[in-house]
C-alpha cells in the first residue's frame, strides 16, 4: 500500500514538475529561478505524498494492542499475529480447558457397581491402575501437575482409598516395580503399564471406554449394562476412563506381544469425570456467531460428549453436525471441505486430523485459528494463520509453534483478542482513509492552478506543515481509536480483501474532489472577497482547515454518526487542537517563514465555518444513507 501510493505521489509530482515548465513557457518566463521553484515545489510533493506515518501508524497499533492483550491474558509472540487474529472466520478449538474449566472432578464411578455419588473407595485393581498407570503428580497443596484427567482420577483415590488406608498414591507406585510403560497414544487413546506381582505381571490398561471395553472379556447382558451406564454419563458430558487389567507369565516379552497383552482382560470399572463449562463461553460463543465466525470443536471426547458440549453451546441447532474422526478417515479432500460447511464438531480428534482440517480451510480462503495445547498440536498451530497455545496446561513445544499463548486457557480470551485485532484494522482504514484524502486533494488544487495559470497555491514550507499533519500527531492518533460496542456485529475481513474497500475509495474520492473544487472556487473567484494579499494565506489555512475537520469524519468508517464517538478519542481532539493552534499562530505571527500574512477574526470564523462543512455534508449524506437502508430493510421484513 505504501509502495504505491508513493509511486502515485512521484508520478503527480512529475506531472505538476511538467506541468509548471510548460505554464512558464506559455509565459515567457523560463529561468533559473522558476526552475528551481517548479523543482521544489515537487519534490516538496514527493514528500508530501510518501506515508511515512504508515509505518509508524501500524508499529504504534500494533504495540499498543500487544499491551492491551496481555493484560486480557493473551501473550502474543509476534506482533502481526495481534492484527490477524481480527480477520479469523474460523476456530478450531480444543474443549479441554479452553471451553471448560479445566477443573475435572470424578463425580461417579462403577467398578462391578454403579456408584452415583464418588464418596466411597473402589475395587483394588481399579486403584491400582489410577495410581500405577499414570504420569500425573500432584502438589502438595493438591494441585493437578501433568495431565488433568489423570490429576482427577489421583485426586479421587486420595479423598477416599487413600485417605481410609493411611497410603498416597506415591506409596502405591513404590510398592509396585514397572516393567514396562507404553504411553497414551492419541490414535489408539490409551496407555498401558506392566507391573510385577510377585511371580506374574500384571497389565494394566487405562483409556477410553470403546477401546478398553473391546479389549476385556464380558458377556452380552453385562457389557449391555454398561454400555448404558457410559452413554448416560457421556449424555450429561462427561468424560469416561475405563480401566481393565490381566495376569501374564513374568517371562512374557511384551513388546513383541503388545497386542496379545491387551486382550481377554478383566474389566475394573470406570470413572465418570465432569469439567463444566466456564462461565463467561457461553457469552463469547455467542459473540463468535453475531461476528460471524463458525466455531469447530475438535477433542479427544467420545462423540456422545462432545456433542453434549455441543448442544450446551447451541453448536448444532442451525443444521451443525457433530461426527467422529473416523467417518472422515476415507474421505477426499474435496469431500471433507464440503462436510465442513456444516460440521461443528469433531469428535475423537487427533493431531493428524487436526492437520488436515487446517489445511483444508486455510486452502479454501478461511482464516483460521487453532487453539493447542500438546506436542503433536506443534504442526497445526504452526500452519494456522494464528496459532494459539495454553499457557497453563499447554506444553513448552506447543507455546514455542504458536502466535499468541493463552494466560488463563480461556477461550473468552480468544474473542476479546479477535476484538482488538479487528480495531487495528479499523484503525488503519482510518488512518489511510484520512491520508489519502489528503494526498489527493493537495495533488488537485496544486495540478489544477498551474493548468489554470495560477501561481502554486502553496510554499514548499507550506506542503511540508501540510504534510506533518497528514504524517504527524493528528493522523496517528486515528490509530488510537478505541473499540465500539458494534464491532464485533460486522461479519469477518476476507483473506483477499483489500484494505480500501468500495465505499472508503467512494469517500476519498468524493471528499477530497469537493474540497479541491471549493478551494479552486475561492482561487479562481475570490467568492470570500478576501484582500488579494490575503488570498494564499486564506487558500492555505482553507486546506489546513479541511484537512483537521476531515479527520472526524475518517473515524467513522460507517453510516454511523461522528458524534455518537466523538469522546471516546480524546488525546485526537486534544492533538486537533493543538494543531488548530498552532495553525493559528503561524498565520498570524510567524508569517516571515511560512510566506503568509495576519488575517481578521471575522475571516477566522469564515474559515472554520467551511471546515466544518466538510462534516455537515457528510452527516447529512450518512443521515440519508440510513434512511434509506432502514426503508430498505423494512420492504425486506415485509416481503418475508
Amino acid at each position: 500500500m505504501g509502495k504505491i501510493i508513493t509511486i502515485l505521489g512521484v508520478v503527480a509530482a512529475a506531472i505538476v514538475f511538467i506541468a509548471e515548465i510548460v505554464s512558464f513557457a506559455l509565459h515567457g518566463a523560463v529561468d533559473v529561478t522558476h526552475v528551481m521553484e517548479a523543482f521544489v515545489t515537487s519534490i516538496v510533493l514527493i514528500v508530501a505524498a510518501v506515508p511515512e506515518g504508515l509505518p509508524t501508524i501500524v508499529a504504534v497499533s500494533l504495540s499498543i494492542n500487544i499491551i492491551k492483550l496481555s493484560k486480557n491474558n493473551a501473550l502474543v509472540k509476534k506482533m502481526v499475529a495481534s492484527e490477524t487474529v481480527g480477520c479469523i472466520n474460523i476456530i478450531c478449538s480444543d474443549k479441554t480447558g479452553t471451553l471448560t474449566e479445566n477443573k475435572m472432578t470424578v463425580r461417579a464411578f462403577y467398578d462391578g457397581v454403579w456408584h452415583e455419588n464418588a464418596d466411597n473407595a473402589a475395587s483394588e485393581y481399579f486403584f491400582k491402575n489410577v495410581c500405577v498407570n499414570s504420569t500425573a503428580q500432584l502438589s502438595e497443596k493438591g494441585d493437578f501437575i501433568g495431565n488433568p484427567t489423570e490429576g482427577a482420577l489421583l485426586s479421587f483415590y486420595e479423598r477416599t482409598a487413600g485417605k481410609e488406608s493411611g497410603n498416597d498414591y506415591r506409596t502405591v507406585r513404590r510398592k509396585n516395580k514397572i516393567v514396562k510403560v507404553f504411553p497414551f497414544n492419541s490414535d489408539l487413546k490409551h496407555m498401558t503399564t506392566v507391573v510385577k506381582s510377585g511371580e506374574s505381571n500384571t497389565v494394566l490398561v487405562k483409556g477410553s471406554p470403546e477401546f478398553v471395553l473391546n479389549a476385556s472379556s464380558l458377556d452380552e447382558d453385562k457389557r449391555a449394562e454398561i454400555c448404558a451406564l457410559i452413554e448416560e454419563c457421556q449424555k450429561k458430558a462427561m468424560r469416561i476412563i475405563a480401566f481393565a487389567h490381566k495376569t501374564i507369565d513374568k517371562g512374557t516379552d511384551v513388546e513383541e506381544k503388545h497386542g496379545e497383552i491387551e486382550s481377554d482382560m478383566t474389566f475394573d470399572g470406570f470413572a465418570a469425570i465432569s469439567d463444566p463449562l466456564r462461565k463467561e463461553v457461553y457469552d463469547a460463543v455467542k459473540s463468535c456467531f453475531k461476528a460471524g465466525i463458525s466455531l469447530k470443536i475438535l477433542t479427544g471426547d467420545n462423540l456422545i460428549t462432545a456433542t453434549a458440549i455441543a448442544n450446551e453451546l447451541e453448536l448444532l441447532s442451525d443444521g451443525g453436525e457433530a461426527v467422529e474422526a473416523s467417518a472422515l478417515s476415507e474421505l477426499s479432500d474435496e469431500e471433507l471441505l464440503n462436510r465442513l460447511k456444516t460440521i461443528r464438531v469433531i469428535a475423537r480428534s487427533t493431531p493428524a486430523v487436526k492437520m488436515r482440517v487446517v489445511k483444508l480451510l486455510k486452502g479454501a480462503g478461511n482464516v483460521v485459528a487453532v487453539t493447542g495445547d500438546g506436542i503433536n498440536d506443534a504442526p497445526a498451530l504452526k500452519n494456522a494463520d494464528v496459532g494459539i497455545a495454553m499457557g497453563i496446561s499447554g506444553t513448552e513445544v506447543s507455546k514455542e509453534a504458536s502466535d499468541v499463548v493463552l494466560l488463563d486457557d480461556s477461550f473468552a480470551t480468544i474473542v476479546k483478542a479477535v476484538e482488538w485485532g479487528r480495531n487495528i484494522y479499523e484503525n488503519f482504514k482510518r488512518f489511510i482513509t484520512f491520508q489519502l484524502t489528503v494526498n489527493l486533494s493537495s495533488v488537485i488544487v496544486v495540478f489544477m492552478s498551474i493548468l489554470l495559470g495560477f501561481k502554486a497555491p502553496f510554499s514548499a514550507l507550506q506542503l511540508l506543515w501540510i504534510n506533518l499533519i497528514m504524517d504527524g500527531p493528528p493522523a496517528l492518533t486515528l490509530g488510537l481509536e478505541p473499540n465500539y460496542k458494534d464491532l464485533m456485529n460486522r461479519p469477518p475481513t476476507k483473506r483477499d480483501e483489500s484494505i480500501i474497500t468500495k465505499n472508503m475509495f467512494i469517500r476519498i474520492f468524493v471528499t477530497g474532489i469537493l474540497m479541491s473544487v471549493v478551494f479552486l472556487c475561492q482561487y479562481a473567484f475570490n467568492f470570500l472577497g478576501v484582500p488579494p494579499e490575503q488570498e494564499l494565506t486564506v487558500l492555505f489555512t482553507m486546506f489546513v482547515l479541511f484537512q483537521l475537520f476531515n479527520s472526524f469524519n475518517c473515524r467513522e468508517l460507517h453510516l454511523e454518526s461522528i458524534f455518537k464517538h466523538l469522546l471516546k478519542n480524546k488525546v485526537m481532539l486534544i492533538v486537533v487542537a493543538i494543531t488548530f493552534l498552532l495553525q493559528v499562530l503561524i498565520i498570524q505571527f510567524a508569517g516571515a517563514f511560512f510566506g503568509t500574512v495576519p488575517l481578521s477574526v471575522e475571516t477566522w470564523l469564515i474559515l472554520v465555518a467551511m471546515g466544518l462543512a466538510v462534516i455537515a455534508i457528510s452527516e447529512i449524506v450518512k443521515l440519508i444513507a440510513r434512511a434509506a437502508l432502514k426503508i430498505k430493510q423494512k420492504k425486506q421484513s415485509l416481503a418475508q
